[in-house]
């Protein structure tokens, strides 16, 4: 191999690799944001509120990938999760933010815009739930410098949990709350294995009750198939096999 076919080996890799930041690390740095998100959120009494994430859902033709959807005793919270570094300045109602690391500037559209759309596709798939309360709450990592003015939550990591916690108003039921989680789970794209053990059969047997609490028993699909469990779990975690 010659000099010439090194030099245009090496151009092709530096083509690759320039190509591989620019279009991969974004996706690499939002998917560090949402896990680091995801570990704070398991804090959460698991009794009262169910997280799932990332829920991709599609409606009327336009898709929607929403971070984390937590189903909760006291409502909907949908959280837009940012991994962005240096300062970040917007109000509620601008098209877009601005992320500001020195002299650089850049645009990029309003988070506090972009969950509205999450929710409004998540209501389309609730829309039999029209008591419904959604929390809209916006997070990023300490890699930024928060000089937002807004009405919504927008707050860090670190200061996500306490901010879900300060809604407090109960009013979902447990067997409510089942319903939702598993139409959720029934209506998103992107299944993957992880999801098949809350996944539920929206179709309650109502002829069949849990000898251990008295509620319904359910369609739920396992690592071994598919099998009955109580409507109020993780409260009460009585299941049998499905005959």
């Amino acid at each position: 191999m010659n000099i010439m076919d090194h030099s245009f080996l090496l151009i092709c890799l530096l083509v690759i690799v320039f190509l591989a930041i620019k279009y991969y690390s974004p996706k690499i740095k939002g998917y560090i944001g949402e896990n680091k998100a995801s570990k704070a959120l398991k804090r959460l009494n698991t009794e009262k509120y169910t997280v799932l994430n990332n829920i991709e859902l599609k409606i009327k033709g336009s898709s929607s990938q929403i971070d984390h959807i937590i189903v909760s005793n006291y409502g909907i919270f949908v959280i837009e999760t940012k991994n962005y570094k240096g300062w970040i300045l917007g109000y509620e109602k601008d098209k877009s933010w601005i992320q500001a690391i020195y002299q650089y500037r850049r645009k990029f559209y309003n988070p506090i815009l972009q969950n509205q759309g999450h929710i409004y596709a998540l209501k389309h798939v609730l829309k039999n739930y029209q008591y419904l309360r959604y929390y809209s709450i916006i997070t990023f990592t300490k890699r930024a410098t928060l000089k937002t003015k807004t009405y919504t939550d927008v707050v860090y990591i670190n200061k996500l949990v306490k901010t879900i916690k300060k809604y407090d108003h109960d009013h979902i039921n447990e067997y409510t709350k089942q319903e939702i989680v598993a139409k959720i789970l029934a209506a998103k794209i992107n299944r993957r294995n992880k999801d098949k053990a809350l996944r539920a059969n929206s179709n309650t047997n109502k002829n069949i009750s849990c000898p251990n609490c008295g509620g319904h028993l359910m369609e739920r699909r396992g690592q071994y198939g598919v099998f009955l469990g109580c409507i109020n779990f993780p409260r009460c975690k009585y299941t049998r096999n499905k005959k």
